[in-house]
């Protein structure tokens, strides 16, 4: 389990300033298959409100944001669409995970860390709120439960067209 961690650490340590992603910049562009084989193309997504949430089977806080992305997933069908990214390095991990905080949003896998060094990701878990253009508007590091309200506020307002 330890090793793990570390190697997470690692990937997520060797991400480059040059692929940082900051509010108001563009989304890196990025593609992979979903568990169901489908593609996730965040291009493709353009004209929705994208929630990249990256996760790991061994991250606690990540077992309880999850529900929540789902919920709000369903409070706004036709205009947010939520992607897991699960950075653990076995899948058979991330799928004892789900079966056990199942979700109906797609998850991609990203067992070399490639997503995770594009967006920079400073820890477990982190999400991306990018607005209908493209443009990330919220970075969300870690969870804690008194901050879901002022996650919904924010994604409300994407939803809306709000700045």
């Amino acid at each position: 389990m330890r090793l793990k961690h570390v190697m997470v650490a690692a990937m997520l340590a060797i991400s480059s300033s040059a692929h940082a992603v900051s509010l108001g910049s563009a989304a890196p562009h990025l593609e992979a298959q979903d568990q169901a084989g489908a593609w996730q193309r965040i291009e493709a997504l353009r004209g929705k409100v994208i929630y990249v949430d990256f996760w790991a089977s061994w991250c606690a806080p990540c077992r309880l944001v999850m529900p929540e992305l789902d919920r709000m997933r369903r409070q706004w069908p036709d205009d947010l669409v939520v992607i897991g990214v699960n950075v653990d390095t076995k899948r058979s991990d991330a799928l004892a995970f789900l079966k056990k905080t199942p979700v109906q949003f797609p998850i991609v896998f990203d067992p070399d860390g490639q997503w995770a060094q594009r967006f920079d990701v400073p820890g477990m878990p982190t999400g991306y709120v990018i607005d209908r253009d493209g443009v990330v508007r919220h970075i969300n590091v870690g969870y804690q439960a008194s901050e879901v309200s002022e996650l919904e506020t924010l994604i409300r307002k994407a939803v809306e067209g709000k700045p």
